[in-house]
């Protein structure tokens, strides 16, 4: 019975240190984003602007999916344990708010927090964003994941997933018709699901190249950008096929000015995105060979 109350205990207060922990991440928030600063401390009104209600829960979504990667191990002790989480839980924030940061300024370089989220309340700015922050929480479950509890190689796959990331965001021009910068202006939020289609995307194709054993650090790192150079050439296969097969008229910006782009057209683009990078991870990710040639 003893043993029953203990867990329990251990359970409550490990409760109590999450909701802590998101308690500092509103001011660690304030730090990363100085702009917003006025919002996340004052009460939040979800319908109010509904804009600025997916840019906050959109991070305490991100918050919980690291959270829910962290493990406590009461074999190897309860204080190296409890170490352990808190060192681990204070690394994921600072590296999830991090890489918020460092992509939202690659994404929308040209737009402004302030002007898209509370003046204009811009909804492709807002589904973007939301969708760069849950990508973003994805890849860091997944890099402490591969990383193995060593902090020197979660600091390199962070820094090697950011890269791949961030050049995969600059390629939208070459996959798609629409115009970003434009159609931001517009607040169109065909282009929000568009390009959250293909960010979503990217991030499964990166996750699945991430996932394979790994010894040499080096030789992880090289396998990886094998499998997402095979993304790359396995991705065009498929999305062709959905169009060919599902008899898809991709005739919507053809005499037309970019301005008059309906929602239905970037749900398809970033549906069909979506899915060929989906059916992509199987090929890369979920083939496994063993000895294919018997040895004589």
């Amino acid at each position: 019975m003893n043993e029953i109350f203990d867990k329990l205990l251990i359970r409550v207060l490990f409760t109590l240190f999450i909701c802590l922990s998101l308690f500092l991440y509103k001011y660690a928030h304030v730090i990363f984003y100085p702009s917003s600063k006025k919002q996340i401390l004052k009460k939040i009104y979800p319908s109010e602007n509904y804009i600025d209600t997916l840019h906050i829960f959109s991070r305490l979504i991100g918050v919980a999916l690291i959270f829910s990667k962290l493990e406590f191990n009461e074999y190897i002790g309860i204080s190296i344990s409890t170490f352990h989480f808190v060192i681990w839980s204070i690394i994921g924030f600072s590296f999830y708010l991090l890489s918020i940061t460092i992509m939202e300024n690659i994404i929308f370089y040209n737009f402004e927090y302030k002007d898209e989220v509370l003046k204009k309340k811009n909804p492709a700015y807002g589904i973007v964003s939301f969708t760069n922050a849950i990508c973003c929480a994805f890849l860091i479950k997944t890099i402490f994941h591969e990383s193995e509890n060593s902090i020197v190689i979660l600091l390199i796959l962070w820094l090697f997933s950011l890269v791949l990331y961030g050049l995969s965001t600059r390629l939208f021009r070459y996959i798609s018709k629409l115009s970003f910068n434009s159609l931001m202006i517009q607040k169109s939020p065909g282009l929000g699901f568009a390009y959250s289609g293909f960010l979503l995307g990217n991030m499964i194709i990166i996750m699945a190249s991430f996932s394979h054993e790994h010894i040499d650090i080096t030789s992880y790192m090289v396998q990886v950008i094998l499998k997402a150079l095979l993304g790359v050439l396995i991705f065009p296969v498929f999305k062709y096929g959905i169009i060919q097969i599902f008899k898809i008229q991709d005739s919507e910006l053809q005499g037309q000015k970019e301005s008059s782009i309906q929602l239905g057209y970037g749900i398809y683009v970033g549906a069909v995105y979506l899915t060929s990078a989906l059916l992509t991870s199987i090929i890369i990710a979920q083939i496994h060979f063993g000895t294919i040639y018997p040895f004589f």
